[in-house]
């Protein structure tokens, strides 16, 4: 009984909400519909983030088991068929890319072969890769910085418009009762709430992404290192006699296709 009687209040309640909002001022309703289309797209950052990182967690988890499993194995791992859909892949992808360019392959000695040192090239590729994708991560976080600032001003806004319309009906009908200011005044605090239901949840996500992003660097950092100290063991600099390109990395789309093997014949 207690139970059924909260939830009609609390349905009362909704309903007086929704009144005030659709009976209120062409301001108002403005600055309710700003309010509403910016809580639409910051949700939609956030569940979207959710899901990225969710994934991200998962396939980088799985090409770091591949990359273990392999020992680092540069030639091993290019032929793997890697799914260039995690940060930690498109580092090797783009490491291996740049060996390409400065390397060739000797067989005889089951060694890579290059002309000149390649790991300063190497780190600089690394760096340049890092970046981006730290610029991936963060698409979304402006927004939700804009929109946690903003909100709480156009609610401010729409607070003094109500609190002026409530001196101006006022002054119309020389009478100060609460049945004359109260729907004014219910829109200037309403317009508050809005704003900051709108604001609250964009500075947590805005802040709990950064920090996401945060984690994802040092780890690509991390491995970063990791890719470099296989590669310079697995690089020799010298003259190549074979002459024998490095082999095209594999790469696939999804899980379920298997890779051609690139290898030269």
């Amino acid at each position: 009984m207690q139970a059924s009687l909260i939830a009609l209040v609390a349905v009362n309640q909704i309903g007086n909400v929704f009144h005030h909002v659709f009976t209120g001022s062409l301001l108002g309703k403005l600055i309710y519909l700003s309010l509403f289309l910016l809580s639409v797209a910051t949700w939609s950052i956030i569940l979207k983030k959710i899901s990225d990182l969710r994934a991200e967690r998962k396939r980088a988890g799985e090409f770091r088991t591949l990359f273990n499993r392999l020992e680092g194995d540069i030639v091993a791992l290019s032929q793997e068929g890697i799914i260039p859909a995690n940060s930690p892949a498109r580092l090797f992808v783009s490491a291996y890319e740049e060996l390409r360019l400065w390397a060739t392959l000797d067989r005889e000695h089951n060694c890579i072969v290059a002309d000149r040192p390649v790991i300063p090239a190497l780190e600089r590729t690394l760096d340049r890769a890092i970046e981006i994708e730290k610029g991936v991560w963060e698409r979304g976080t402006t927004f939700l910085a804009t929109t946690a600032s903003s909100a709480p001003l156009l609610g401010l806004l729409g607070t003094v418009w109500g609190i002026y319309m409530a001196f101006q009906e006022m002054g119309n009908t020389d009478s100060a009762s609460l049945s004359t200011v109260a729907p004014a005044l219910a829109e200037a605090l309403l317009t508050t709430v809005a704003g900051l239901l709108v604001a609250i949840p964009a500075v947590f996500a805005h802040n709990g992404i950064l920090r996401a992003v945060r984690n994802i660097e040092n780890q690509l950092e991390s491995f970063a290192n990791e890719i470099i100290n296989h590669f310079d063991r697995q690089v020799v600099v010298g003259a190549n006699p074979a002459n024998r390109t490095v082999p095209k990395i594999v790469t696939r789309k999804k899980t379920n296709v298997p890779a051609k093997s690139a290898l030269p014949k």
